[in-house]
């Protein structure tokens, strides 16, 4: 670090702007990517303030890595806690781990590779898994108490059923011609139910049904609120992009029935490709149905310049939920001909 640069004030946003930037890289281009200079550039800083916030450049890695998983595990959390039944809770818990969002499940792989050499990634890891397993033994244990089935070592089944769907998960993103996610979603309700010698229940009255997209297209010109002092896109503004693009694809696919259901982000998965900046001027936001469940809805959104090129691509689970009561509700049949028409 040069005098210069030891003196210089800092904003208290920066270190959040190297996190953020270090997590657009990761999504973007993998953890190997994430070196010292792609990590500054991508947030327009230098070494030095890098150097200032951050031990190294693992310790960011891993920070940036743990914002992420953080997340999940706080969604796993949630939704684990809004079904009354254990086995309600634990099929919820399946049906978290999405198994086609490849972006998100790479992100995890990738990890896992770079943790074998990453003292600081090993333990953000493991730390996670604790919180994953965790999640799952509290379900299984009130499963026992409530009489839905026996376990006699709640913990132990906890361990072995997440390493066994990080497996699954695995085989399902590398090699997702033999082993698509309704396999994977097969393969994983029966490891379950051959553990505890039960019979999950299902969500759906029908299976997922699949959906050919129909996209809501808007244009969007970029504001200068929108740029950070290098000209760049704020991470958080993509996010605004898609959401006003999904809300309005929304409310267009709903007009018949006169009302929009109540619907909140249950799992989002993004793979950036680069950062929008200033030069991009106007954008194009697209979103598409995926693919409709008992109780919620798959999207599939874009972000691309007006030329076409890419800018990320996001998988995005919307849970429908009962206006009074907050818990997820079943879709009405009127509600899946709205989106499928």
């Amino acid at each position: 670090m040069t005098p210069a640069e030891s003196t210089r004030p800092v904003r208290p946003d920066t270190r959040r702007e190297l996190l953020d930037a270090t997590r657009r890289v990761i999504q973007r281009d993998g953890l190997s990517s994430a070196t010292v200079g792609e990590i500054t550039r991508e947030a327009g800083a230098s070494l030095g303030l890098l150097n200032y916030h951050f031990p190294s450049k693992d310790d960011v890695v891993a920070e940036a890595f743990a914002d992420l998983a953080g997340e999940e595990l706080e969604q796993l959390q949630k939704i684990s806690r809004v079904h009354e039944r254990p086995a309600d809770r634990l099929v919820a818990f399946l049906e978290t781990l999405d198994w086609d969002n490849h972006p998100a499940w790479r992100v995890w792989i990738d990890s896992w590779g770079q943790s074998v050499r990453t003292e600081a990634l090993r333990g953000t890891l493991e730390r996670f898994a604790r919180g994953w397993r965790a999640v799952l033994a509290q379900v299984l244990t009130d499963g026992v108490q409530d009489g839905a089935w026996r376990c006699e070592d709640p913990e132990g089944l906890a361990g072995r059923l997440v390493a066994a769907l990080d497996g699954i998960g695995l085989h399902t993103t590398i090699h997702d011609l033999d082993v698509p996610a309704e396999r994977a979603t097969a393969w994983a309700r029966r490891l379950v139910e051959a553990e505890l010698a039960i019979a999950l229940p299902r969500h759906g009255k029908a299976p997922a049904t699949r959906v050919a997209p129909r996209p809501y297209s808007s244009h969007v010109t970029i504001r200068v609120r929108d740029l950070d002092a290098t000209g760049a896109v704020l991470p958080a503004v993509h996010l605004t992009y898609l959401d006003e693009a999904r809300g309005a694809w929304l409310t267009e696919r709903f007009a018949a029935t006169g009302a929009v259901p109540d619907a909140v982000v249950g799992q989002l998965g993004l793979d950036f490709q680069r950062t929008l900046r200033r030069d991009d001027e106007a954008v194009v936001v697209r979103c598409a149905l995926d693919r409709v469940g008992e109780t919620s809805i798959r999207t599939h959104e874009t972000i691309a310049t007006a030329d076409g090129a890419p800018i990320l691509e996001a998988a995005v689970t919307l849970v429908v939920r009962d206006r009074d009561t907050g818990r997820p509700r079943p879709l009405t049949t009127a509600e899946r001909e709205a989106l499928a028409g």
